[in-house]
């Protein structure tokens, strides 16, 4: 064999190598009706979380055979979508991006170097927002519509879980601190004795508190009892709306509370509950239906997974 026929049949033998070696680096994962997922694409999904399933920092880490299930689910869906022609149009997309950046307070240039910064191109993103407002079209029409949620359904949930309708006992609390030094003292004195002449508590506050909420008069707000500091709880629990308490010293000054409202904790009446629960037991039917929905569209698609 000549030297040039050795050379051909190197590069003739290298690109089968090649070939092969190409086809074990990328082949197909799954098919899904008439589509297929390769390896290459799972892997990119997975390295961008093109599901934007971590999107909950909380969501636990998923193997690529149940990134795969994801992956398999959605284009399971979109097979739906193109069978049943759900669209969205160029404004509500650009509606929905508006809404996102408006949100996270950023301009469009802000918002397009943030998804830079995540590796994501804005064409990409707009797909992404694309597919989730047609899938919300879908969903809407096949899972929300059959949702209901009965009054006996919320009475019976009230009736099995009143612990979680207990309001605690709070006070609508104003507070006052005269930092430690030679005159603090004197100073609380003179807050005292202009309380008890009629000067408005907050007023005081006002003028003299060298606390953080000295700006706001000294209003801390409604708290709840239990969750105040033991020192702090002892002097204001039997305070009646319009006191105030003794003064309190620490390593900051010395304190002075003044109780504006109370509240009397209790179980709260199913009439005030009512709104709450619906949106518990709507969630709760909501991924019942949802899941249960998928499924029957699963089990009437080609689905075939070789990972």
């Amino acid at each position: 064999m000549n030297r040039l026929a050795k050379i051909f049949m190197f590069a003739a033998v290298a690109a089968v190598v090649v070939s092969a070696r190409a086809e074990v680096v990328d082949r197909i994962v799954a098919v899904v009706g008439s589509s297929a997922i390769t390896l290459n694409e799972l892997n990119h999904a997975m390295a961008t979380d093109e599901l934007a399933i971590y999107a909950d920092k909380d969501s636990p880490k998923l193997s690529s055979k149940e990134y795969l299930e994801r992956m398999i689910e959605r284009q399971v869906i979109d097979e739906e979508v193109k069978r049943q022609g759900v669209t969205v149009s160029s404004q509500e997309i650009e509606q929905a991006l508006d809404r996102k950046r408006e949100q996270l307070g950023l301009s469009p240039a802000e918002f397009n170097e943030a998804l830079k910064s995540q590796g994501v191109t804005m064409e990409a993103y707009r797909d992404q927002v694309r597919r989730s407002l047609v899938l919300a079209k879908l969903v809407s029409k096949e899972v929300k519509s059959s949702l209901d949620i009965s009054p006996q359904e919320i009475q019976s949930y009230y009736q099995q879980h009143q612990e979680q309708f207990i309001m605690p006992d709070r006070v609508h609390l104003y507070h006052l601190v005269v930092r430690n030094g030679k005159t603090a003292e004197a100073t609380i004195d003179n807050i005292r004795e202009q309380v008890n002449k009629g000067v408005p508590f907050p007023e005081l506050a006002l003028k003299y508190s060298e606390g953080e909420e000295a700006k706001k008069s000294g209003d801390l707000d409604w708290v709840e009892l239990n969750a105040l500091k033991p020192e702090v709880k002892a002097l204001v629990e039997k305070l009646g709306p319009g006191e105030m308490s003794h003064s309190f010293r620490d390593n900051v000054g010395i304190h002075l509370f003044w109780v504006k409202g109370r509240e009397k904790g209790g179980l709260v009446p199913v009439d005030q509950a009512k709104e709450v629960i619906r949106d518990l037991l709507y969630q709760k039917q909501f991924q019942e239906q949802y899941g249960i929905w998928l499924e029957r569209l699963k089990a009437k698609t080609y689905i075939d997974i070789r990972l």
